[in-house]
C-alpha cells in the first residue's frame, strides 16, 4: 500500500505550485507527532522547489 500525503510543492491535481504551501504538511506533522512522538521538523519547511527528473 502506498499513501501519498499532501506536499507543499504540488496542488491536489499534481501541478507544480508557484509558491510552496507549507500548511499542506499538517497531515505529515500529525502522523509524526502521534506515531513517533516528535514535534514538527523545521527542516521540512526549508525546501525551495520541486524537482522531478
Amino acid at each position: 500500500m502506498t499513501v501519498l500525503l499532501p506536499g507543499p510543492f504540488l496542488t491536489d491535481s499534481q501541478q507544480i505550485r508557484a509558491v510552496p504551501d507549507f500548511s499542506r504538511l499538517a497531515a505529515w506533522e500529525h502522523l509524526r507527532a502521534t506515531s513517533l512522538g516528535l514535534p514538527p521538523d523545521p527542516l521540512d519547511r526549508t525546501g525551495a522547489g520541486f524537482r522531478h527528473d
